[in-house]
C-alpha cells in the first residue's frame, strides 16, 4: 500500500517525468559532445568532466522535482504550495511534449548516425582499394597455369596512420616520435581485418600537406590517425586522434599523459580503441599480442628505436653496421628485450649479405644469436622472423625464407616489410607470377612508397607486362625524378622488353655518382655495344672511384675487360694485374678456402685470373664455384655469366657459350631484350661460338 502511495506521489510530483527527460537529455548531449569536443581539440577530460557533471545533476534534478512545485509565483516548496495554487497537471503536460521533442531529436541523431554516417563510412570506401584489389584477382586469374596463389583482398576498413608531431623540447627526440608512429603502425597491422598504410607512404604523403578527405581518396583508406608525442624527462605525452576520412569527422581522441614506463600501454591502448570505434573484434590472442611489452628498460628501448630508425636510411652496409652499434648495447642492458634481438640477427646477417663480413665476425655471431632465440623463444612469431632472416641474408637459401616469411605474413598480413621479403624471395626463386601478386598486395599497403612502386615494376617486366611495366616506370620517374634509380629502371625496363639501348645511354647525361655497380656496368656496356670505348671506360673509372671492396674492384675488372674487347690491350694489362691481385687479398680476408664462401666470388675471382692469363688459378676457383655453397637459383646465375666470360678469355668460345646458355632469355639475369638491344658487347664476347650465333639468328628471326 505505501509503495503505491510513494508511486502516485511521485507522478503527482513529476519525478518520473523529470527523470525520463533528463536522461533523454543528457544522452543526446553526449553524443553531440563526443562530435565536437575532438573538432576543437579538446583535452580527453572534458568529455569526462562533462559526464561527471550530467549524472549530478541527474540527482540534483529528481530532489528537485521532489522538494518543490513550479508555481504561477515561481517555485515553492511542495509542502507549502496550496491546492488553488498547484499547477502540477499543467506542468505534466508540458514536461510530456518536451519529452516528445527531446526523444524525436535523440532518435533522429540515432538514426543519421547509425544508418547515414555508418553506411557511407563502408559503402563511401574510396575507389584506390578496389580497382586495386580489382587488378590484384585480375592478376591471379591471368597466371591460371601456375600453382594456385592466393589473393588478399583490400579491407573495407583501412587506416592511414600520419607521423605523430614531435613536440618535445629536445628536437632530438625526433626519433622518438617516429619509433611511437612505428609501433602503433606495428599493432595496428596485426588486426587482419583492418588494412594499414605503411610508413614510408605516410611519411611521403604527409609532407605534401593534403586535406584528410584527399589523403582517404589517395590512399583508399576509411580513417585517418593523427598523433602528437611530448616527451619531457621521464614524463610522456602522447595525444591520437581518430578522423572518418570522408567526412573529415573527428570520431574519437585521447590524450595520455604517463610516465615513459608507460609507453607500451599507452600503444596498446590507441591499438584496442581504434578497433572498438571500427567495431573490430578481436580474439583473446590477439589482444594478448597487442599488450605485448617489449623491455622494462627505457635505456634499452631508446637504442632499439635509434636502430630502428638507422634501418629506414639506404645507406647499405653502413646503416646496418650503425644498427649492430645499437641493438648490441641494447640487449645488454635487458638480456630479454626480444625484439632488439630480432632486429640484431637482421643486421648482422645484413653485414653477410653486403658482403661487408669480411672475417666472418658476424655470420658467426648472427647464428649463435638465432640459436639462443629459437631456444629461449620457440616457435614464436619473432623467432620464426629471426630465421627468416638468417636464411634469407646468410644461408641465402631463399625457399626456407620464402616458408617462414609466408606463416609469419599470415600473422601480419599488413606488415609491409614481411610482404617485401615475401616477393622478393618469389623473385629470387623465378617463381614470377606468384611475385607479380604480392608486388600488387605491397603497393595497396605502401602505394607512396617509391621502392614499393619500383619492385612492381619488376616483377610487370619478369612477367613479360611490357605496356604495364614501361608506362609505370616511366609514372615512377615524373614522381622521383631526383632519384637516380628512378632514372635507371625507366631505361633498363625498355632494354629488356623492347631492346632499346638509347635510353640507356640518355643515361650518361645525369649524375649517377653512388649509383650502385651493376646500374653503372650496364650504361657502360650500352656505352660499348653504341661503340662508345671512352665513355663506357670512363663511366666504369668514375664508378670505382665512389665504390670500395670487392665491388669497385668487380668494376675495374669489367672496365680493363672493355678494353681488351676493343683491343686496346696495353691500357687494359695493368688494370687486369690489379684486379686479380686484389681479389686474391679480398678472397683470402674473406676466407676464400672456407666452403662457406659464396659461388658468385669464386666465379668472379675465376674470370679475374681468366683475364690476367692466369689459366691453372681460374680453372682452380671455377672448381670451388661449382662445388661451394649456392642453393639459390641466383646464385648459380651469377655463377654461370662469370663462368662463361672465364671460359672465353681461357679461348673456348664454344664452352663460354654453353655455359651461359642456361640463363639467356632469363627476364632477370639475360634477357632476349638485353642481348638484342647490347648486341654488339655480345657479338665481341661470344660472337665466335656457333652456338651463341644460332642463337641470335633465332632471336632475330621472331
Amino acid at each position: 500500500m505505501a509503495s503505491g502511495n510513494l508511486l502516485k506521489e511521485l507522478q503527482r510530483r513529476n519525478v518520473i517525468r523529470m527523470a525520463g527527460l533528463y536522461l533523454v537529455g543528457a544522452w543526446l548531449v553526449t553524443q553531440v559532445a563526443a562530435t565536437l569536443l575532438p573538432v576543437f581539440e579538446a583535452p580527453g577530460w572534458v568529455m569526462k568532466a562533462l559526464v561527471g557533471l550530467l549524472a549530478v545533476g541527474f540527482l540534483v534534478a529528481l530532489v528537485i522535482s521532489w522538494v518543490f512545485e513550479l508555481t504561477p509565483d515561481g517555485l515553492k516548496r511542495d509542502g507549502d504550495v496550496e491546492v488553488t495554487q498547484a499547477i502540477a497537471p499543467q506542468t505534466a503536460r508540458r514536461m510530456d511534449r518536451m519529452l516528445l521533442m527531446v526523444m524525436a531529436l535523440a532518435l533522429g541523431y540515432f538514426a543519421v548516425d547509425k544508418f547515414v554516417l555508418a553506411s557511407g563510412r563502408v559503402a563511401g570506401m574510396p575507389a584506390p582499394v578496389a580497382a586495386a584489389s580489382k587488378a590484384t584477382t585480375a592478376t591471379a586469374t591471368a597466371t591460371a597455369t601456375t600453382p594456385e596463389v592466393e589473393v588478399a583482398a583490400a579491407s573495407a576498413l583501412g587506416i592511414a596512420v600520419l607521423p605523430f608531431d614531435n613536440l618535445s623540447p629536445d628536437p632530438d627526440n625526433a626519433f622518438f616520435a617516429g619509433g611511437i608512429h612505428e609501433e602503433v603502425l606495428t599493432r595496428l597491422s596485426r588486426i587482419n581485418d583492418l588494412r594499414v598504410i605503411s610508413r614510408t607512404s605516410m611519411e611521403n604523403i604527409a609532407r605534401e600537406h593534403l586535406p584528410l578527405p584527399e589523403i582517404g581518396r589517395r590512399l583508399g583508406v576509411s580513417h585517418v590517425l593523427e598523433g602528437s608525442v611530448r616527451r619531457a624527462g621521464n614524463q610522456v605525452r602522447i595525444t591520437a586522434q581518430l578522423i572518418e576520412a570522408a567526412s573529415d569527422k573527428h570520431i574519437w581522441a585521447e590524450n595520455y599523459d604517463r610516465p615513459l614506463d608507460d609507453v607500451f600501454a599507452i600503444q596498446t591502448e590507441i591499438a584496442l580503441a581504434i578497433a572498438g570505434q571500427l567495431e573490430i573484434a578481436l580474439s583473446p590472442a590477439l589482444q594478448g599480442v597487442l599488450a605485448q611489452r617489449y623491455t622494462n628498460n627505457a635505456q634499452a628501448y631508446d637504442l632499439y628505436l635509434r636502430a630502428i630508425a638507422e634501418r629506414r636510411v639506404q645507406r647499405y652496409s653502413d646503416g646496418f653496421r650503425a644498427m649492430v652499434a645499437l641493438l648490441e648495447p641494447a640487449i645488454k642492458l635487458d638480456p630479454n628485450f626480444l625484439q632488439a634481438r630480432v632486429a640484431l640477427v637482421e643486421a648482422y646477417g645484413r653485414m653477410v649479405w653486403f658482403r661487408a663480413d669480411l672475417d666472418g665476425s658476424f655470420e658467426v655471431k648472427a647464428g649463435l644469436l638465432l640459436a639462443d632465440i629459437v631456444r629461449r623463444w620457440p616457435g614464436t612469431s619473432e623467432s620464426r622472423m629471426a630465421q627468416a632472416q638468417f636464411d634469407y641474408t646468410v644461408q641465402e637459401d631463399y625457399a626456407a625464407a620464402l616458408a617462414q616469411f609466408q606463416v609469419i605474413e599470415a600473422e601480419r598480413p599488413n606488415d609491409v616489410l614481411v610482404v617485401s621479403y615475401v616477393g622478393a624471395s618469389l623473385r629470387r626463386l623465378d617463381r614470377f607470377a606468384e611475385q607479380l601478386v604480392v608486388a600488387r598486395r605491397a603497393v595497396l599497403l605502401d602505394p607512396e612508397d617509391q621502392t614499393a612502386q619500383a619492385e612492381l615494376v619488376l616483377a610487370l617486366t619478369s612477367n613479360g607486362l611490357a605496356d604495364e611495366a614501361i608506362a609505370l616506370a616511366e609514372e615512377n620517374l615524373r614522381r622521383w625524378p631526383e632519384l637516380s634509380y628512378s632514372h635507371f629502371q625507366a631505361a633498363e625496363t625498355k632494354l629488356e622488353l623492347r631492346g632499346e639501348r638509347a635510353p640507356l645511354l640518355a643515361l650518361n647525361k645525369i649524375d649517377l655518382v653512388g649509383a650502385p655497380g651493376p646500374m653503372l656496368a650496364l650504361v657502360a656496356v650500352a656505352s660499348f655495344a653504341d661503340g662508345d670505348i671512352d665513355g663506357a671506360v670512363a663511366t666504369l673509372d668514375n664508378a670505382g672511384k665512389t665504390l670500395s671492396g670487392w665491388e669497385a674492384n668487380w668494376l675495374l675488372a669489367a672496365q680493363a675487360e672493355l678494353l681488351l674487347l676493343a683491343g686496346r690491350d696495353a691500357e687494359a694489362r695493368p688494370l687486369v694485374r690489379r684486379a686479380y691481385a686484389a681479389a686474391r687479398q679480398l678472397m683470402q680476408d674473406e676466407r676464400a678456402a672456407s666452403e662457406e664462401f659464396h659461388i658468385r666470388r669464386f666465379a668472379q675471382a675465376a674470370w679475374m685470373a681468366a683475364l690476367a692469363d692466369e689459366p691453372e688459378a681460374a680453372r682452380a676457383l671455377a672448381a670451388k664455384a661449382t662445388a661451394g655453397r649456392g642453393p639459390a637459383q641466383e646464385s648459380q646465375r651469377v655463377g654461370a655469366l662469370a663462368l662463361s666470360r672465364m671460359h672465353r678469355w681461357l679461348g673456348n668460345p664454344d664452352a663460354a657459350w654453353e655455359t651461359l646458355k642456361p640463363v639467356a632469355g632469363h627476364p632477370v639475369s639475360l634477357s632476349n631484350g638485353r642481348l638484342r638491344g647490347l648486341k654488339p658487347y655480345y657479338d665481341a664476347l661470344y660472337g665466335e661460338s656457333a652456338g651463341y650465333r644460332a642463337y641470335m639468328a633465332a632471336l632475330e628471326a621472331h
